[in-house]
């Protein structure tokens, strides 16, 4: 459960991150919000097919395509090419979106509870996002993808598969 949480927090902050990220540094049209989410779900679906994708690997393939972003549009801000390598990074840090629901469908014993779990964290994930981006600004979009990778691996570490209800 607490896996799941933590995954939809992680989801969550990423994704906001990103599209404020990009609003700030390149673009803030609809055109950007467009991309983000055509991107992240291209990256979702993929991942539904990336069989040896586990939990460490889609974690930390999310976090250093954000960061691989973060400094692509920090060093080069309102060109057009950094839209469409932003992409990209917003691509493969959906990856693990699809792949985690395949993963960890079976451990839940069923799709309600997972989805019940993970979207519980996702909004959660969009009350911290905005609190702590009003609180703390551009150190917010450094730090958080970074502390929720690093909570979200380490649980889990830790969780053990469930395979009953």
């Amino acid at each position: 459960m607490v896996t799941a949480f933590l995954t939809g927090l992680y989801f969550a902050i990423l994704q906001f991150c990103y599209l404020i990220l990009l609003q700030i540094n390149v673009s803030s049209a609809y055109l950007t919000y467009m991309l983000i989410v055509v991107a992240w779900m291209t990256g979702s679906i993929a991942g539904l097919w990336w069989k040896k994708m586990n939990p460490a690997t889609g974690v930390v393939l999310g976090g250093l395509s954000y960061y691989a972003v973060l400094l692509l549009v920090v060093f080069l801000p309102f060109e057009t090419l950094t839209l469409g390598l932003s992409a990209l990074g917003v691509m493969f840090s959906g990856l693990w979106a699809g792949r985690f629901f395949v993963v960890y469908l079976p451990r839940f014993g069923g799709a309600d509870r997972l989805f019940f779990h993970e979207n519980n964290g996702f909004l959660l994930g969009i009350v911290v996002f905005f609190v702590g981006f009003t609180i703390f600004g551009k150190h917010f979009l450094f730090l958080a993808p970074a502390v929720l990778a690093c909570l979200l691996l380490i649980g889990t570490a830790f969780s053990t598969p469930r395979t009953t209800p």
